[in-house]
């Protein structure tokens, strides 16, 4: 029995140790973080306690609507008409919605190991938002970008939306920890790595997402961490602030400006950015509405798209994704697809609302916001990248969250017969 114990000791350990791994690599390499999140997949299987994690799962609403949703991917294989090999990327793409589950079965009561996995994130986003800075005056090998200066696209990893995403969410985190923190000196660090990393959105990055993103992060922490006046104070800091950055970034005005013309001429060129998602929304409605309720299938977006744009040729150019996640739900999985989807997003922010913890309060909302907001320009549970941050943070906000939240009101009794 001593034996077994020891065992069961070591492969928590081993286990928890590959967690904050995982949070360390994702953000920087994504090819390790799917062999790491395989890896503690596995840990879990054999951990030998599948069957209390059923029993906890009851407790998280937005961890069965991750499931649920995954479980709607698998059933638009029976019904679809795409081809095998648009049906396994699909599966391919969401099966990782089974982690936020399993990131909740392994974090949940486990505060210590909770925070250690956010500071390895928090690791990670440091080091992408120093380089972007000095990707200004280095040519830095790791970069995928190589080209030196201001006014120009500065990203670490993946594509400029990606790390701009991820990015808001390290911002949230920093000015959580500027205002949390009692030592001069992690003060000071704090600040300077929050004004890093909104430089690199605003002033080092051409990607329009990520500016609505910060601004959508920014409002969440304003909301949530004032009351009275010093909410309306903050507001007005945030708002002065924002025409500040708006004022000295070349770089966000050109692209705003960018962004009205493209909105603008969107009908005589819908290959645009702007252009591009607005004809997305006209065809992949229409192929929406065409079968409402459960959709055309797992994968038949890729083929059945075509059939809704005007020009054949353009087809290559809209049939990967619609650059919208509620579309590309509604149009594969229907309004079940679609419903489930919008019930995971109300989970995450309910389940934040209860949390008595102020960090995995604000940053779970934070992350709610950025999920539903990216998911009107982009398709975030279809990037690889994208779709990992918002899984793997979800299962670990959601188990630090559950860890300290309002216990629920107690059952009332019905009055006795007079």
């Amino acid at each position: 029995m001593q034996k077994e114990n020891i065992y069961f000791f070591k492969l928590q350990q081993v286990t928890h140790f590959s967690l904050v791994a995982l949070f360390l690599a994702f953000p920087i390499s994504l090819s390790l973080g799917y062999i790491l999140m395989a890896w503690a997949f596995f840990l879990w299987l054999v951990s030998g306690h599948i069957a209390s994690s059923l029993i906890l799962l009851r407790s998280n609403p937005a961890a069965c609507a991750a499931l649920a949703l995954f479980g709607v991917v698998m059933l638009g294989i029976f019904y679809g008409p795409a081809p095998w090999q648009d049906v396994q990327i699909h599966l391919e793409k969401y099966v990782k919605l089974i982690m936020v589950a399993v990131l909740f079965f392994l974090l949940a009561n486990q505060p210590k190991w909770q925070v250690n996995c956010l500071n390895g994130f928090a690791a990670a986003m440091a080091f992408i938002a120093i380089s972007s800075l000095l990707n200004v005056w280095l040519q830095l090998p790791w970069s995928e970008t190589q080209n030196q200066g201001w006014g120009v696209n500065h990203h670490v990893v993946g594509d400029h939306i990606t790390q701009n995403v991820m990015m808001s969410l390290f911002a949230l985190l920093a000015l959580l920890r500027i205002f949390s923190e009692s030592d001069k000196i992690q003060k000071v660090l704090w600040i300077s790595l929050f004004t890093i990393a909104t430089i690199s959105i605003t002033h080092l990055s051409t990607g329009r997402t990520g500016y609505v993103l910060l601004a959508s992060v920014l409002a969440v922490f304003v909301a949530v961490h004032f009351r009275g006046r010093t909410l309306i104070a903050a507001a007005t800091a945030t708002i002065l602030a924002t025409a500040l950055v708006l004022i000295t970034s070349e770089v966000m005005q050109a692209r705003i400006q960018l962004a009205w013309l493209e909105a603008l001429h969107h009908q005589s060129d819908n290959t645009s950015s702007i252009g591009h998602r607005i004809y997305n929304l006209t065809t992949t409605s229409q192929m929406f509405l065409e079968r409402p309720w459960l959709g055309w299938g797992t994968g038949a977006y890729h083929t059945e798209i075509c059939r809704f744009i005007g020009n054949p040729d353009q087809c290559a150019i809209f049939s990967w994704h619609p650059h919208n996640q509620y579309l590309f739900l509604a149009a594969n999985h229907g309004v079940l697809g679609l419903a489930i989807f919008l019930f995971f997003l109300i989970s995450l922010a309910w389940q934040a609302l209860r949390s008595v913890n102020h960090q995995a309060k604000v940053m779970l909302l934070g992350l709610c916001v950025l999920l539903f907001t990216n998911s009107l320009f982009n398709s975030p549970l279809w990037s690889a990248r994208e779709s990992g941050f918002f899984i793997f943070l979800a299962g670990l906000l959601l188990s630090m969250a559950w860890n300290q939240r309002q216990p629920a009101p107690p059952a009332t009794s019905a009055p006795a017969a007079p």
